[in-house]
């Protein structure tokens, strides 16, 4: 256990600003993974691109569906619906996701709908300093099924990676368009 605390606080310190990290951890039946990386754009600009809900997909392959919707009642809902897995069983999966947010700083997410999970809950964080936006993301998941909970760890490393590395690319994209020329 001390050898791998001691290679992640390693591969932390080697790692650039720019590089996505991404560590899991694991419960009876459920799946967590924590990343975060730095990208050189303001939090604002971080923060327009993580709630731009409705087109998320444009960006983030893996997501095939996202709309917002707010409720009468002030909750703001967020309807996705996702296509992952390892190799030849990729499947769709929906959450129905209600939101906790604390502007420039905090997303907090939970699934309402239960379909495809038992429990979905996460979050997305912000913070900044003179030379970079941090964003921090953690997500327990646990999946209905037991071929899912199964292939979990694996399927949540490599999306949890491929949303952040794209993520933090739109961030980028989004600044450089946005900086004065």
């Amino acid at each position: 256990m001390l050898g791998c605390l001691a290679t992640l606080v390693l591969l932390v310190a080697l790692a650039s600003p720019s590089d996505v990290v991404v560590t899991l951890s694991s419960g009876r039946g459920s799946c967590a993974v924590h990343g975060s990386f730095a990208a050189q754009v303001p939090r604002t600009v971080a923060w327009r691109v993580l709630t731009d809900y409705d087109s998320l997909g444009r960006f983030v392959r893996s997501i095939e569906a996202s709309h917002l919707e707010r409720q009468p009642d002030g909750r703001v809902l967020v309807r996705q619906t996702a296509v992952g897995g390892p190799f030849l069983l990729r499947r769709h999966v929906r959450v129905l996701l209600a939101l906790e947010l604390d502007p420039d700083r905090r997303i907090g997410f939970h699934d309402v709908l239960g379909k495809d999970f038992q429990s979905y809950v996460g979050e997305w964080r912000l913070s900044a300093d003179s030379n970079a936006t941090w964003v921090e993301y953690q997500l327990d998941a646990e999946p209905r099924g037991f071929l899912a909970r199964t292939f979990c760890r694996g399927a949540l490393r490599n999306t949890a990676q491929e949303l952040l590395t794209q993520v933090r690319d739109e961030m980028i994209r989004r600044a450089e368009k946005e900086s004065p020329r």
